[in-house]
């Protein structure tokens, strides 16, 4: 096992950087002032608000399937696909806090973002152990 070459890490790369930058998309539309008053091109600037919760909506599905794309690679139980279901979900209700006319709730998203890593830790453990 230890030394070949795979899949595995570049879809848990790939699956991390899309849940990262697809928060960090979404936290960014709250600094779109400061961001267009020192001449900072962030995705939110640069496409507007909008747009970049939908790249960041867009993010969080690529971590999903990148997610559930592993589990096809590697042998993980039905309990892995379970605990991917439930970080979706949290992504999914971590996107509904925030909308373009309303980002009141981007901390609070912030915060339920945190748990995402955890859950998901926790998940691929369990997979990995228990079979």
């Amino acid at each position: 096992m230890g030394g070949r070459g795979g899949f595995e890490p570049w879809l848990l790369a790939l699956a991390i950087g899309a849940w990262v930058g697809g928060f960090d998309v979404l936290y960014a539309c709250q600094d779109i002032d400061f961001d267009r008053a020192h001449g900072l091109q962030s995705i939110p600037v640069r496409f507007g608000v909008p747009a970049a919760l939908a790249i960041s909506r867009g993010l969080h599905v690529i971590t999903i399937v990148c997610l559930v794309a592993l589990a096809w690679v590697t042998p993980l139980s039905t309990l892995y696909f379970a605990g991917v279901g439930l970080v979706a979900m949290l992504l999914v209700y971590e996107q509904s806090l925030v909308a373009a006319d309303d980002l009141s709730q981007v901390k609070r998203a912030f915060d339920l973002n945190g748990y995402v890593g955890i859950l998901y830790l926790l998940v691929l453990a369990a997979a990995i152990y228990v079979r």
